[in-house]
C-alpha cells in the first residue's frame, strides 16, 4: 500500500497542479523553480498543519493532566479521612504525656514490692509506650504521604496551567498564520491555484511526508544506538592521554557508518560544519535536510544530545513544533558510558569535517 502511495500521490499532484496558463507543473518540482512568495506560502501552509497536530497533542496532554488531577484529589480526600483516626490516636498519646497521665505508671515502678511485680509493671509500661510511639509514627508517616500527595497535586496543577498556556499560544499562532495565508491568497491574484497547491501539499505531507520523515529519524536513532559498538571496532578514532580519552569522528567515517546501518542512507550525506551537523539527501520524490547541534548534558544522565535546529522537507522548512516532536520521540544522542564504563563526556565540538568528543574518568 505504501508503494502505491509513493507512486500514485506524486502523479496525482503533478496532474492537479495547473498554472494560470493551463500548463502542467509538478507541485514538487525543484524548489529552486518556486518563487519566494510561493515557497513562503507553502511553508506557512505546512506550519498550519503541523501546529494543528501540536494542538492535538497538547490537548491530549491536558485531558490526561485533568484526569490525573481528579484522581489525585479523590485519593487525597480518602487519605484525609483515613488519617483522621490516626491523628486522634496520636493526639491522645501526646495529651496523656503532656497532662501527666502516664506518671502513674512511673509511680507503680517505684512502688513495686517485688521483682516479679516490678517486671510486670515494666512490661506494661513498655507495651503502653510502644503503642503510643507506633500511633505517633504511623500518623507522621501518613501525614508525610498526604503532604507529598498535595505537593504532587500542586505540581500537576502547575503543569496543567503550563499546558493550557501552551495550547492558547499555539491556537493564537495558527490563527495568525491562517490570517496571513488568507491575506496572501487574496493579494496573489491566483488564490484558487495556490489554495489547491496548499491542499495537495498538506495531503501529501499527512499521507506520505510525515511518515517518511519519522522513518528517517527512527533509522537514525537506531543507528546512533549502535555507534558505541562501531567506535570500539575502530580504535584508531580514540586517543588516550592520562585519564582523558578523545574520540574524533570525521564526517566521511560517519557517512560510512550510517550507510552500513540502513540502505536508505546510501543517498544521504552527513557533513560537519563549525558548530553544526547537517544530513541531507533524497529518495524518489522526497528530499530531507536535517541541521542541528550537539550539547553536553548531565541530567538525567551524562549524554551528548543532538538538537534539531532546522528541518526541511522537499525544500520547505518545517516549524519548531515538528522539530521538537521528533526530538521527543527519537533520541539521536550519544551515551559515552555505553562505550567505556566509568567515563563521562567532558566536552563536544564540531569543526570543519569532524566531531570531537572528550571523555574523562568519573562517576
Amino acid at each position: 500500500m505504501r508503494r502505491l502511495l509513493w507512486l500514485g500521490l506524486p502523479l496525482l499532484l503533478v496532474v492537479a497542479a495547473l498554472t494560470r496558463a493551463g500548463a502542467l507543473v509538478p507541485v514538487y518540482a525543484d524548489p529552486a523553480s518556486m518563487t519566494d512568495e510561493t515557497r513562503k506560502l507553502l511553508e506557512k501552509s505546512l506550519s498550519v498543519t503541523e501546529i494543528e497536530r501540536e494542538i492535538e497533542r497538547i490537548g491530549t496532554l491536558r485531558r490526561s493532566a485533568e484526569k490525573d488531577i481528579a484522581q489525585s484529589e479523590a485519593r487525597l480526600a480518602q487519605q484525609e479521612m483515613a488519617i483522621s483516626a490516626q491523628r486522634e490516636r496520636a493526639g491522645r498519646a501526646l495529651r496523656s504525656y503532656y497532662m501527666g497521665q502516664k506518671d502513674i505508671l512511673l509511680s507503680a515502678v517505684f512502688q513495686a514490692r517485688s521483682l516479679s511485680e516490678l517486671l510486670r509493671t515494666w512490661e506494661l509500661m513498655e507495651l503502653v509506650f510502644r503503642a503510643d510511639r507506633e500511633a505517633m509514627l504511623t500518623y507522621q508517616e501518613e501525614y508525610d504521604r498526604l503532604r507529598q500527595g498535595y505537593e504532587a497535586l500542586k505540581r500537576s496543577r502547575q503543569e496543567l496551567s503550563d499546558v493550557e498556556n501552551a495550547l492558547i499560544a499555539q491556537r493564537d499562532r495558527v490563527a495568525a498564520l491562517r490570517r496571513e495565508l488568507d491575506q496572501a491568497l487574496a493579494d496573489s491574484g491566483q488564490g484558487d491555484y495556490l489554495r489547491q497547491l496548499m491542499n495537495e501539499l498538506q495531503a501529501y505531507w499527512r499521507s506520505v511526508g510525515l511518515y517518511e520523515v519519522r522513518e528517517h529519524f527512527r533509522a537514525l536513532a537506531k543507528a546512533m544506538g549502535h555507534l558505541p559498538d562501531w567506535i570500539q571496532e575502530h580504535p584508531d578514532m580514540m586517543t588516550t592521554s592520562g585519564l582523558k580519552t578523545t574520540i574524533t569522528i570525521s564526517d566521511s567515517m560517519l557517512n560510512e557508518f550510517i550507510r552500513s546501518q540502513d540502505e536508505r542512507f546510501k543517498t544521504f550525506t552527513i557533513s560537519f560544519k563549525p558548530g553544526r551537523m547537517k544530513l541531507e539527501g533524497s529518495r524518489g520524490d522526497l528530499s530531507v535536510a536535517i541541521e542541528g547541534h550537539y550539547t553536553l548534558e548531565n541530567e538525567p544522565e551524562n549524554a551528548i544530545r543532538f538538537h534539531v535546529d532546522k528541518l526541511v522537507f522537499n525544500g520547505l522548512e518545517l516549524p519548531d513544533t515538528t522539530r521538537a516532536d521528533l526530538e521527543r520521540e527519537f533520541d539521536l544522542g550519544f551515551y559515552p558510558q555505553q562505550l567505556i564504563r566509568y567515563v563521562k563526556a567532558y566536552s563536544v565540538s564540531i569543526e570543519e569535517g569532524q566531531l570531537t568528543v572528550t571523555l574523562k574518568i568519573g562517576k
